[in-house]
C-alpha cells in the first residue's frame, strides 16, 4: 500500500502548520516544569507538525495508516540536507521514546531526555522552515 499521497500546495495552510508546530514547542517549554514526558511529547508533535508543512511544500502528504509518523520521517530524510541527518536520527528516536512513553510503562522521561528533545525541536524547526521556505513564491 502507498504511503503518500498527492497534495494541492496550499502556502497559508504550510503557515498554518509551521505556527501549529511553534505553539506546540512553546507549550513543550511551559510544561517542561511539571511534566518531563508531555514537554517531551509536545517537542515530538512540534517536528511531526512541521514535518507536515515540510511534506505539503513538496506536493504530499502521509496516507493516515498505521507506520505513517515512520513515512513522514522518511519523506523528509529523502529530501532535507543531508547534513541535518542527525536531526532526523533524533526525531525517529522521540517517535520511538514517544511510543514507549505512550504504550508501555518502561518508557519513562527524564528532565534531561525531555530538555534535549526541546533542543532539538527547535533546531529542527529552523531548518525546516529555511527549508520550504527556498520554495515559497
Amino acid at each position: 500500500m502507498k504511503k503518500l499521497k498527492p497534495h494541492t500546495v496550499d502556502w497559508a495552510q504550510i503557515e498554518r502548520f509551521l505556527a501549529s508546530a511553534d505553539k506546540k514547542l512553546a507549550s513543550a517549554h511551559r510544561i517542561l516544569t511539571f511534566d518531563e514526558e508531555a514537554s517531551l511529547q509536545q517537542a515530538y508533535e512540534a517536528m511531526l507538525k512541521a514535518s507536515l508543512g515540510f511534506m505539503f511544500s513538496h506536493g504530499f502528504r502521509a496516507r493516515s495508516q498505521p507506520g505513517h509518523h515512520i513515512a513522514i520521517i522518511l519523506f523528509v530524510r529523502s529530501r532535507l540536507d543531508k547534513k541535518h541527518a542527525g536531526l532526523l536520527t533524533v526525531f525517529d528516536r522521540l517517535r520511538r521514546k514517544r511510543n514507549l512513553a505512550l504504550y508501555d510503562d518502561t518508557g519513562f522521561v527524564s528532565r534531561y531526555d525531555a530538555e534535549q528533545a526541546l533542543e532539538a525541536a527547535g533546531n529542527y524547526l529552523n531548518v525546516v522552515r529555511a527549508d520550504i521556505a527556498t520554495r515559497k513564491p
